[in-house]
């Protein structure tokens, strides 16, 4: 085989790089593959994590907006009738305001 022009003028370092380079061998995929599985694995559980700190963060979110929605003590007093009641006197107060 005969060798080109750039190829002529290699210092021979280069060339033994070149050819040693040129006689590795392509390593078994069998570890490789296990290795892309292992780190499969690895992401697939932070990502259940991950999800799952996500669902405990939206539980609690709406955990805390429920409680603020709820009436305290002292509201749930000043409401109790029924609900009939609380709607008249509701559209009481309004019809007052219009006129």
């Amino acid at each position: 085989m005969e060798k080109l022009p750039f190829e002529k003028n290699r210092p021979q370092a280069i060339e033994r790089i070149a050819d040693a380079a040129s006689n590795l061998l392509m390593p078994p995929l069998t570890p490789l593959h296990q290795t892309f599985m292992d780190q499969k694995l690895g992401v697939q559980e932070k990502r259940s994590e991950l999800l799952r700190k996500q669902d405990e963060c939206r539980n609690e979110g709406y955990a805390a907006a429920m409680r603020l929605m709820m009436p305290s003590a002292e509201q749930f007093q000043a409401t109790r009738g029924s609900y009939l009641e609380l709607i008249h006197k509701q559209r009481g107060n309004k019809d007052e305001q219009i006129r």
